[in-house]
């Protein structure tokens, strides 16, 4: 990310900055700001140079991109012009920017359910907060009717007590997706498996109960799908629980086939154990993929 600076952080002449400019060494990004180097501004570029001209923090969709927080891109809406106090606050990209906790009570207003709890589930990754904190604050937003608060209350309460976060946005999405399986419901998350005492792998999801577990495979690193296909052959053996491989563009381009293997998956694991399969009711919607 490129180096932004004002007037006022140079002591440099204006026919210096006007020399630097035109030996590309610096480039105007907006009245009294620079960036440096010689490529255009970019959407980002120009965001952080308005924070740096007003002197506030990056709030809302901006400061989500600053934290990188899942599925939140930059918009037009105007930056808030209200003061965090200085706890609140912390430095990214050059800039002042509101700590992950503000950042979320701000999306909040801004984001639909899912793509917030994609949001969400990034900044628990990324230790930028915690649930006890967003709750410990509810008060407070609700007392002063701040926008989004409701959507706060409504997506915790779909979290299980004590769930760790999830480990990728591709894990989220399956989350979401696997609630609207009636066969399925909530996933569980980091279920460590152990045969006789000895640890044998940690699943992403799985539903240990009803006998199956989940491998997503994103973009896999060198040698990932080996480790992946010996890992699961040591679960399949110590457990005995069957397994369901999905991919990105499974999750993401097709959910509905997708919720369909996914209670095919599932009434096969009761199946297996002896029990009565569950009637599923027929599932709404269409192919339509999930916000990411």
């Amino acid at each position: 990310m490129r180096r932004l600076f004002t007037t006022a952080d140079v002591t440099a002449t204006k026919h210096t900055l006007a020399w630097a400019v035109q030996k590309k060494r610096i480039t105007p990004i907006g009245r009294g700001v620079y960036g440096t180097g010689p490529r255009e501004p970019t959407p980002l570029d120009r965001a952080r140079a308005a924070v740096l001209r007003c002197g506030g923090e990056a709030r809302g969709a901006l400061a989500g991109v600053l934290h990188g927080l899942d599925s939140v891109r930059l918009d037009d809406r105007p930056i808030r012009r209200d003061r965090l106090p200085p706890d609140r606050v912390v430095h990214l990209g050059g800039v002042r920017c509101a700590d992950g906790l503000a950042t979320l009570v701000d999306l909040a207003a801004l984001l639909d359910d899912l793509t917030w709890e994609q949001a969400l589930e990034s900044a628990l990754r990324k230790r930028l907060t915690t649930v006890a904190a967003i709750e410990a604050e509810l008060p407070r937003l609700g007392a002063s009717r701040v926008p989004g608060t409701t959507r706060i209350r409504r997506v915790l309460a779909l979290r299980p007590p004590g769930a760790p976060a999830t480990e990728s946005l591709l894990e989220t999405l399956f989350v979401q997706l696997a609630r609207d399986v009636p066969e399925v419901g909530e996933l569980v998350r980091q279920h460590e498996v152990r045969h006789h005492g000895t640890f044998v792998a940690r699943l992403d999801l799985s539903r240990p109960d009803l006998g199956f577990f989940i491998e997503l495979d994103g973009e896999h690193h060198k040698d990932q799908p080996v480790y992946d296909a010996v890992r699961q052959t040591a679960v399949v053996a110590a457990t005995g629980m069957l397994p369901g491989r999905f991919t990105w563009t499974e999750v993401t381009r097709f959910p509905n086939t997708t919720k369909r293997r996914l209670a095919e998956l599932a009434r096969r694991a009761r199946a297996s154990r002896g029990e009565r399969p569950v009637i599923a009711s027929d599932l709404p919607g269409s192919d339509r993929p999930l916000s990411a």
